[in-house]
């Protein structure tokens, strides 16, 4: 089988076409390698023999070429949230690019075409546990482009009959991952504080079932037309995932607490200065959310449908990632 991986040097991107090459399968991923991990998986992609295609979603030319001969289409890749970028970016990459994407599928004949959404899409705290029935209310411009990126996938699989299918990831964490690098070498050094009571929950999925899902989600005939929701078997709070860490590491447990209300105080403050002058805020609502914000999901549908079967608990999730970090040097 021909795969197409879209923001395929990403997290998510560069771990789905390391397995399915590792399956026999001829793999190419269309992404770019503006930053120093771009870069590093771009070389662990080539590699592991996959082909890499340098380019934007939103240029025609090299959609319709990478899409030439591609049985199944991956489409990751996504404006995220970034200083500075104008709302009209958010929909030209998450919205306008992804309809011409499918127009371009759809004329190449494309077998199966999954598109990676976000629990994002949801919203904030949606109400727990929440499931694919959960209506949804998008609040921030990264939010709302995702949703509507799924209103116009599921409208064109209805009006084409394309095989279409839509997964929503929760946080996703592992190897080649780098936001929970931050919480690991925080935890490691004494440094963290917990912002909060640390009684807020996370539901999380280990990489390594979130490919799962999303094979699954491009082969599964029922799942054409389809949301899905891919997490782990349980939510933990924000204290368990910290006392997993440092128990991982070898470390006490953190001791460290700071109210939360003059933490979100500060970080509304401090974007209000930081955003006008052009300037990446060190402290934003947004980084204060992970200790305020509740995610517990409902897989069953992902179960039932597609015989998703997340194998890796957080405790044993956090041991991997860990062995990770120490083989490259990270931490």
């Amino acid at each position: 089988m021909r795969i197409l991986i879209t923001g395929g040097t990403g997290f998510i991107g560069t771990n789905l076409a390391i397995h399915y090459r590792s399956q026999g399968h001829a793999v190419a991923v269309l992404s770019t390698e503006a930053t120093e991990v771009e870069k590093e998986n771009a070389r662990d992609l080539r590699s592991a023999g996959v082909a890499t295609i340098l380019g934007s979603v939103t240029e025609k030319r090299i959609i319709e070429e990478a899409c030439a001969g591609a049985d199944l289409v991956h489409h990751i890749a996504a404006a995220m949230r970034e200083a500075n970028m104008p709302d009209r970016s958010f929909w030209q990459v998450n919205v306008d690019a992804t309809r011409q994407f499918l127009e371009i599928a759809r004329s190449r004949e494309v077998k199966r075409f999954v598109y990676c959404s976000s629990i994002g899409a949801m919203g904030k705290s949606p109400r727990k546990p929440a499931n694919e029935e959960t209506p949804c209310q998008p609040e921030d411009i990264y939010q709302v482009t995702k949703k509507a990126a799924e209103d116009l996938c599921l409208s064109f699989q209805k009006e084409h009959r394309f095989p279409l299918s839509i997964v929503r990831p929760a946080d996703v964490y592992g190897p080649r991952d780098r936001r929970l690098l931050k919480l690991f070498r925080a935890i490691k050094s004494g440094k963290f504080a917990m912002i909060g009571s640390g009684r807020n929950e996370h539901h999380m999925v280990y990489i390594d079932d979130l490919v799962q899902g999303m094979v699954l989600a491009g082969q599964v005939g029922d799942a054409i037309g389809e949301v899905f929701i891919l997490a782990g078997e349980s939510a933990i709070t924000i204290n368990q995932l910290a006392e997993i860490v440092a128990r991982a590491l070898g470390v006490p447990p953190p001791r460290i607490r700071i109210p939360l209300f003059p933490v979100q105080a500060a970080a509304v403050v401090t974007e209000m200065i930081c955003k006008p002058l052009g300037i990446q805020p060190p402290l934003y609502p947004r980084r204060v959310d992970f200790f305020r914000s509740d995610y517990v999901f409902d897989v069953s549908k992902a179960k039932r449908v597609l015989g998703y079967a997340p194998q890796n608990d957080v405790a044993d999730g956090v041991n991997k990632t860990k062995a990770w970090y120490e083989e490259r040097g990270l931490l």
